[in-house]
């Protein structure tokens, strides 16, 4: 693979010949993630001796604000990412620059990405960003627990029954929960809940982003389900987050990134799959990750930037990234490479549902107010949950509050 980059870099750097630039990324990544950013800046730097990229860290939770304070004062980086959520509230701004141009003029491939994350570099007919990173949510499981309940530790549920008939037969062995729900409300409970929105056929909001969707006849049998695994079939529990890191659940749907952690912080064999659907039913699962960008400014310098960002998008690049991160592909071409799906299968076997789960990844609806609009949401799953509201009327009470959002 490390030829592929080197090949990689004399394409790039044989087909663009700039000038001298210097440019600067903001990013967030820290820790190992952060290293392998700089690893690959470096080798970039080396066969493109007349561009210094000068990477500049900052807090997630700072790095929105940053950005838009720096939009404001006119004193914007070269080029920055972001959680994908908070690109509606950049790509509005007019600081970013088109894409287009770049990409026609270019050989990336836009049919290449998985198209979920896509959605969100779209702003007025033009596109403004391109994915750099994902994330998605599978299942985890806890074979000890399926083994002393008498299931087949190697095969987890599949369908919304089965992850009812397992999680009975796993309390009324074991004394532990069957599944772990995330009940405190906000962008946590949100984001899992409409997994099961989806696979019920259900969506957020309209295909225009006008109005509220999820409060439909697919939204309140998705809610019932939640309430009915805590009331009435009594596997889940409303208690605080963190039931199956401490072995006192024997399943949760978590994201890709705990493919890397669980192993390291619990004292039980694991398995992951996907997300069990409903009957009739279609996988589904909620995707994060981040978005690149590049901030107007004169040609040259947009050019160099998107010298850089071509490269980094690309497949051999997007294998050593991923690989490095733990992240999860972009790209068909990363999820089928070679040495990508042998260092899965060899180092990070976990990671393989989530992997496959990608063709089915749903993007969270890309508008300016998603934070209020998932937390309204949240609030009102969490009334459902513990019994204060009926499901159809939380959804219908939510439905009212997150409209104004939308306007």
């Amino acid at each position: 693979m490390k030829r592929s980059i080197v090949a990689a870099l004399s394409v790039f750097a044989l087909g663009t010949l700039v000038s001298a630039q210097e440019l600067t990324f903001w990013h967030y990544w820290d820790g190992a993630n952060g290293e392998v950013l700089q690893g690959l800046i470096d080798q970039y730097q080396e066969a493109n001796p007349g561009v210094t990229i000068e990477a500049v860290f900052t807090p997630g939770s700072e790095l929105t604000t940053k950005l838009q304070t720096a939009i404001a004062g006119k004193q914007t980086p070269t080029m920055a990412i972001v959680d994908l959520v908070a690109m509606p509230l950049l790509t509005s701004s007019g600081a970013l620059a088109p894409l287009d141009d770049f990409i026609s003029a270019s050989d990336l491939d836009l049919s290449d990405y998985f198209q979920g994350p896509l959605v969100y570099g779209m702003y007025e007919g033009k596109r403004y960003s391109l994915p750099v990173s994902a994330s998605n949510l599978g299942l985890f499981w806890n074979k000890e627990l399926f083994e002393q309940a008498g299931l087949d530790p190697n095969t987890p549920p599949k369908t919304w029954d089965e992850l009812v008939s397992f999680s009975q037969k796993i309390k009324e062995a074991t004394g532990k929960w069957g599944f772990e729900l995330y009940t405190q409300g906000g962008e946590g409970t949100s984001w899992q809940w409409q997994v099961y929105l989806w696979q019920n056929g259900g969506e957020v909001l309209t295909e225009d982003l006008s109005a509220p969707a999820f409060d439909s006849e697919a939204g309140t049998e998705a809610l019932q389900f939640w309430v009915d695994l805590v009331h009435k079939e009594q596997v889940s529990s409303l208690e605080p987050w963190g039931l199956f890191g401490r072995g006192e659940a024997a399943m949760v749907m978590d994201g890709s990134w705990m493919t890397q952690f669980f192993p390291m912080q619990v004292g039980f064999e694991l398995g992951s799959a996907a997300v069990p659907t409903p009957a009739g039913g279609e996988g589904a699962t909620n995707m994060g990750g981040e978005q690149m960008f590049i901030f107007e400014g004169d040609e040259a310098t947009k050019q160099a930037a998107w010298d850089f960002m071509n490269w980094l998008s690309s497949t051999a690049v997007q294998v050593e990234w991923d690989k490095g991160t733990g992240f999860m592909p972009i790209k068909a071409s990363v999820a089928n490479d070679p040495a990508y799906t042998a260092w899965v299968k060899n180092a990070r076997p976990l990671l393989l549902p989530f992997v496959n789960t990608m063709k089915v990844a749903h993007a969270r609806p890309p508008v300016e107010r998603y934070p209020q609009v998932s937390d309204t949401l949240g609030k009102y799953i969490v009334e459902a949950l513990y019994e204060r509201m009926e499901p159809k009327a939380a959804l219908s009470a939510a439905a009212s509050e997150v409209q104004p959002l939308l306007q």
